[in-house]
This record gives C-alpha cells, structure tokens and sequence, in this order.
C-alpha cells in the first residue's frame, strides 16, 4: 500500500516547477498542465471514482490559471482604461457621481483622453491580444476556450461595468463602441486565424 503523505503531489510538483521554468508563462504553463491533468484524470475518474477529487482539483487550478492569464492579457492592452474605471469607483466612496467630472483627474477632457488612448483602434488592439495568446500556447486547441469562454466573458463584464459608471457619472458622454458594438468587434476577432 503506497501512502499519499510521503511525496509531493503531482500539483505541487506543477505548481513548483511552474515557479522555475522561465521560458513560458507560468500562468500558461499551469493551464496547459491542469488541462492535460484534467483530461486524464477525468478518463480515469470514470473508472475509479476516488479520482473525482483529484478531477476537481485539476478543474479548479485550471479555471485560476486561465482567469490570471486573461487577466493579465486584458491588462496588456486594457490596463488604462479598466484603472480609470477603479480610480471612479474608489472617488464615488467619497463623492456624488455628478461630482465626479469637476473633480481634477476625472474631468470629461481627463475621460475622453483615456477613452482615445485606450479605444482608438480597438479591433487591432483586441486582434493584437488574441495573437499573442496564441503564441504564448503550446496547446493551440486551448485557445478558442479561452478567448470565446474566458477571454470574451471577462473583458465583456469590466467591459459593461465600466459602461455603466460612466452614465451614472458621466451622462453626456456614452463609451464609444458601446457594450454592444464592443460584443460584436469581440465576436469578430479570431474567427478568420
């Protein structure tokens, strides 16, 4: 009878040698290696159910891994706009949202800025994006989850978040392209690669 207790788990032995490798991502690292992990496990787990455990455990460190990697990702390109975002949110805890445009750094000409900066040319911006999670991957059947799943959904919801700040703070000035039109560039991008 072998005990569990007296190595390391083949998570932890991921986890660490995710902390070393230095040629990939280690968010892309984990994810790849969760996949792979995930799929087996799941095989095996059909047979032996005490591997269900282990299933989830896989599925759980994969679904934090991808969420990091995206994250990072929208940030790249993103981080701008999204901080602004926060910087709002943080002021409305000690001002009415009318009072937001007269306050210095989040006047209209302060939004229009970042919305320049950070929207003008956004369908290469987000083509740019998918390009580089493709080339970070190893596993190229990993990318279309997470750009349609992963990817799309998070960036949709800061996305509509932030769409709605702004027209509780903000009412005359609508955030160009709209969650809609924002929907359909996302749609868009990949569909050709």
């Amino acid at each position: 009878m072998v005990d569990c207790e007296q190595g390391p788990t083949i998570f932890t032995v991921v986890e660490n040698h995710a902390k070393v490798e230095t040629r990939i991502n280690p968010d892309v690292f984990l994810l790849e290696n969760y996949a792979a992990l995930q799929d087996r496990i799941y095989e095996l787990a059909s047979v032996v159910p005490a591997l269900e455990n282990f299933y989830n455990q896989a599925t759980d460190a994969y679904e934090q891994a991808c969420l990091r990697f995206v994250h990072t990702m929208i940030n790249y390109q993103f981080e701008r706009l999204f901080m602004f975002g926060q910087k709002v949110e943080n002021l409305l805890l000690s001002v009415e949202p009318e009072q937001v445009p007269s306050t210095v750094g989040f006047t209209k000409a302060d939004l229009r800025k970042t919305l320049r900066a950070s929207l003008s040319g956004v369908e290469k911006s987000l083509h740019t994006t998918y390009m580089r999670m493709q080339k970070s991957l190893h596993c190229q059947e990993l990318l279309s989850t997470l750009w349609d799943t992963k990817f799309k959904d998070v960036f949709m919801e800061k996305y509509r978040s932030l769409e709605e700040l702004l027209q509780k703070c903000y009412k005359e000035e609508p955030l160009t392209p709209s969650s809609s039109e924002m929907k359909a560039i996302l749609d868009s991008v990949g569909v050709l690669d």
